[in-house]
């Protein structure tokens, strides 16, 4: 089985671009292609090929094409083992048996053959084919000829004035090839310069490390230093056939030839690299020497110098260290340093622009040796997340190592107003128009930058202004971004940014203006929020309660572990910090709230002060922990503050909370331990219990202290050492005040009365009297509320509550009756109001009998002659004096006179009745 493969290797390690002499197109090599590329990235032709080396003339009017083909030719050849064994198999009685029941006979013996195949690993063979082929295009790509140089051609090196393209190899060997044909061959060896036709042995060195040509003249730079000439025939000779390339020896410069160009004269310009202690370049044939040149290798056999000349041949321009170098004549003109090593220069033709890229991927545009244009990856990706809003400038070693690409190729146009850069497998161009600006800043800010984007592109383009200027910015719609420029603490910060749309050179200036602003240290940085910058009023505000690293530590003492491990979660929960107070450059700043307002003159330092707070005793039941002091530490150990409220403004901080064990040493109401009403009092430590003697509620209730119920001790001040938990509990009786209206008195003259006790009240029951009147008891009041039936002198009460005891009293008249028949008290009192409510006894009276009878009839009011006929009585209202008013009762008389009339009847009655018999007994 064979396997044709054509290798290809990562497109990292082989590409480069050349340009035309607009620049509006470009020749692109590629690991695996060659491509022909539009100014605006459109791809016009594309062509399959394996690591090719290209060249054009000085006009880029061609393109040849060394496609270098690496062909394997891979055989696999398939092995195995084959082997038969004859063997005989001894069948057991028991089996021949079974068999033969079911009617198959076999012997006991039987023979066999065994057939075994092993298969052994594959043969693998391979052989290497390589080949060039040659060709030479149009601008656009169409093919002119293309040839194929045989089985041994390595190319290393091709050049052309797209009339030849001359080849050279490894080998040491120069094709020379017109229409598709090799015209002529040299075959180079060191020391001797001579022309020969196609080898009879393999070549030797030296190889062909470089080639330039101008005009019909071919300059030869190996390997070992040589430096070659030979001349191209002309169309006269080759036609007649007779011509002599004259192939001759110019010089050596003591090391390879990896840089190869033209001088004003027409004479070589060899950059030679001489490896010593300390490698530099030798310029021939000027004799300046630089050190540690830039080696670019970008295959195994093309390695080249970050090196360019102008197209008049008066300008060289060199990578050395962290350096490029413009010679001017052979003599060191300029330098500059650049932030990398740089990997790849490119000149206008007179040598006034010069683009230089670096191995970090940074690029620059010179214009008479000073920069006017730069990007790289990094800035350009801080300048898209800058347009997407993240202005923060921080990129991560990931993001940083993804986005950093050497640049592997640079080419500028003859004008130098265009430039293209290669970064491994993508080519940006930079057409550039004329924009005129004009910067309005302060004289301390210049020089300034300004970076120019255009849209959907990944790239972003930084420009150096001055006061004023011309920028030479992309066509198309760009934006155009002022860039801060920073001086120590004080930066330049740009008015706005510009969007253009830029189709030639403009003529109206672009006005940058900017302002000064000063840095605002803010500390604690992550605590503090305001602006970094600022000029003028500026507010800040600070995070009120930050979170904090805290560790609790407690000191051993006799209590259970589980609950002072708990104690301690409990304590670290609760230890926070507030927000306290600014300062402004180590000033008191701020009325205490976390906003400020500050008026930025210069750089200011604005700190924000933090307190800690942790609780002063943690407790969980009957056990506590009491704080002893915080101590607060910054990131690197340094104590910051120790105190029970320590302070800090810088941040982050670790808070270590120092604690004793305590015990719950409590008492109750009207009682306290140490000056309150509980504690947790730390190991052997005193407390001092005090109880009050005596507490009035103000509201007729008080309580008497009576003893301490744990210890019966009646001393209102006790005094204990803490050993574990404590309780001292005060016994108190309550007592109600009792207030007694005078005369009233309570017996034994108390004025408190404990609750639940019977008290007896006991009052005069006449209070006063003058002049026929006078002020008896009526009854008793209890708080305010009479009691109609509590109308005896003495009062008894159960005290549950405090007692106001007053009384009712009444106003009483003396009254004096009279009476000529019965009897009536004399005298009398009679309360306020009331009707008089007696009458003689008995109220009727004989006299004589049984003819008078007197019957009580009224009173009468002596003083007014008023008579109040019975019922109706009269009713009192000062003193007075009645007297009993009698009325003859004419029924006696009646009855008597009754009497007489009625026997008078009788007797008339009965003589009447006797006279009608008679009559009746007559009539008969």
């Amino acid at each position: 089985m064979r396997l044709w493969l054509i290798l290809l290797i990562s497109a990292l390690a082989f590409a480069y671009v050349l340009p035309t002499e607009s620049l509006d197109v470009i020749y692109w090599a590629r690991p695996d292609s060659v491509k022909i590329v539009g100014l605006e990235g459109r791809g016009l032709w594309n062509q399959p090929a394996i690591y090719p080396l290209i060249a054009t003339d000085r006009a880029g009017r061609c393109l040849a094409v060394a496609n270098r083909l690496y062909i394997y030719d891979i055989a696999v050849r398939q092995f195995r083992i084959d082997r038969s064994f004859l063997v005989d198999v001894q069948l057991s009685p028991q089996i021949v048996e079974t068999l033969a029941q079911y009617g198959i006979r076999l012997p006991q013996t039987i023979p066999v053959v065994l057939n075994l195949s092993l298969p052994l690993p594959p043969l693998i063979l391979a052989t290497l084919y390589k080949t060039t082929v040659a060709s030479l295009h149009a601008p656009y790509g169409y093919p002119h000829w293309a040839l194929n140089l045989g089985p041994r051609a390595n190319v290393t090196a091709v050049a052309t004035n797209c009339e030849y393209v001359v080849v050279a190899t490894i080998w040491g060997e120069i094709y020379v090839i017109r229409d598709g044909r090799i015209i002529d061959q040299i075959l180079l060896e060191p020391g001797v310069s001579v022309r020969r036709g196609p080898p009879t042995r393999p070549p030797l060195d030296p190889p062909v490390t470089a080639l330039a040509v101008v005009n019909n003249t071919v300059y030869v730079g190996t390997s070992t230093g040589d430096i070659y000439r030979f001349r191209l025939p002309t169309e006269a000779e080759l036609r007649s056939g007779r011509y002599d390339l004259g192939l001759s020896k110019v010089g050596s410069c003591g090391g390879a030839v990896y840089g190869l160009y033209i001088d004003p004269s027409g004479g070589p310009i060899a950059l030679c690299f001489v490896k010593r202690e300390r490698p530099y370049v030798h310029v021939f044939p000027y004799g300046v020497t630089l050190a540690d040149p830039v080696l670019v290798t970008y295959g195994i056999d093309t390695p080249r110098f970050a090196s360019a000349a102008s197209q008049d041949g008066r300008w060289v321009f060199i990578g050395a260290g962290n350096e490029v170098v413009g010679l001017r004549d052979g003599r060191v003109a300029w330098r500059y340093t650049l932030p990398a090593r740089p990997s790849a220069v490119a000149a206008s033709w007179n040598g006034s622009v010069v683009a230089v890229g670096t191995q970090a991927g940074h690029f620059y545009l010179f214009r008479d040796g000073v920069p006017v244009v730069r990007t790289d990856p990094i800035s350009t990706q801080l300048l898209l997340r800058a347009l997407a809003g993240n202005y923060t400038g921080n990129i991560t070693a990931q993001q940083a190592a993804a986005a950093v690409k050497p640049v592997t190729s640079v080419a500028v146009s003859f004008d130098g107003q265009t430039a293209a850069l290669e970064y491994w497998d993508t080519v940006s161009v930079l057409y550039t128009a004329k924009l005129p600006y004009v910067v309005e800043a302060p004289g301390d800010c210049l020089p300034l930058e300004a970076a120019v984007y255009v849209p959907g592109t990944n790239i972003g383009y930084i420009y150096t202004l001055e006061k004023s200027g011309i920028l030479y910015v992309p066509y198309g719609q760009v934006e155009v971004l002022p860039l801060y420029r920073y001086m120590g603490d004080v930066r330049c910060k740009p008015e706005r940014n510009f969007t253009l749309t830029i189709f030639g050179d403009v003529a109206e200036p672009l006005v940058f203006r900017y302002v000064k602003q000063y840095r605002v240290y803010k500390q604690p940085a992550d605590l503090v929020k305001g602006p970094d910058w600022a000029s003028g009023p500026a507010t800040f505000s600070a995070e009120l309660s930050p979170p904090l690293q805290v560790q609790v530590a407690v000191e051993a003492a006799p209590a259970p572990a589980d609950i002072l491990a708990r104690l301690r979660n409990t304590a670290a929960g609760l230890v926070r910090a507030v927000f306290e107070a600014w300062e402004v450059d180590g000033r008191p700043a701020g009325a205490g709230f976390a906003s400020l307002a500050v008026d930025v003159q210069k750089p200011v330092v604005v700190k924000a002060v933090y307190r800690v707070e942790a609780p002063a005793t943690v407790y969980d039941g009957d056990y506590g922990i009491n704080l002893v002091d915080v101590v607060v530490y910054d990131a690197f150990g340094n104590v910051v503050d120790v105190g029970k409220s320590p302070r800090f403004s810088v941040y982050p901080v670790n808070v270590v909370a120092r604690y004793k064990p305590s015990y719950l040493v409590s008492t109750s109401a009207w009682a306290t331990v140490n000056g309150s009403a509980r504690l947790y009092a730390e190991y052997m430590t005193k407390a001092v219990f005090r109880a009050e003697p005596v507490v009035d509620l103000r509201n007729g209730t008080r309580y008497v202290f009576v003893k301490w119920a744990e210890t019966e001790d009646t001393n209102t001040v006790l005094v204990e050492t803490v050993t574990g938990p404590l309780r001292r509990t005060p016994v108190y009786v309550r007592q109600y005040r009792v207030v007694v209206a005078p005369p009233a008195r309570v017996e034994g003259n108390v004025t408190w009365a404990d609750a639940g006790k019977t008290i007896r009240i006991t009052i005069p029951s006449l209070i006063g009297e003058q002049a026929g009147v006078r002020v008896a008891f009526k009854n008793w009041v209890i708080n305010g509320v009479p009691n109609a039936t509590a109308r005896s002198t003495t009062l008894t009460i159960r005290v549950d509550r405090p007692l106001n005891i007053t009384y009712e009293t009444k106003r009483q008249y003396l009254v004096s009756l009279r009476t000529r028949y019965s009897s009536a008290p004399p005298t009398m009192w009679v309360d306020e109001g009331n009707a008089l409510g007696v009458v003689p006894t008995p109220a009727d009276v004989w006299s004589p009998p049984p003819l008078f009878r007197y019957v009580f009839v009224g009173w009468r009011d002596v003083a007014t002659g008023v008579v109040y006929y019975y019922p109706q009585m009269p009713y009192v209202y000062g003193p007075a004096t009645y007297e009993a008013v009698w009325a003859l009762d004419p029924l006696p008389l009646v009855a008597i006179g009754g009497a007489a009339g009625a026997a008078v009847f009788l007797v008339w009655f009965l003589r009447r009745r006797r006279l009608r018999r008679l009559m009746a007994e007559v009539a008969e």
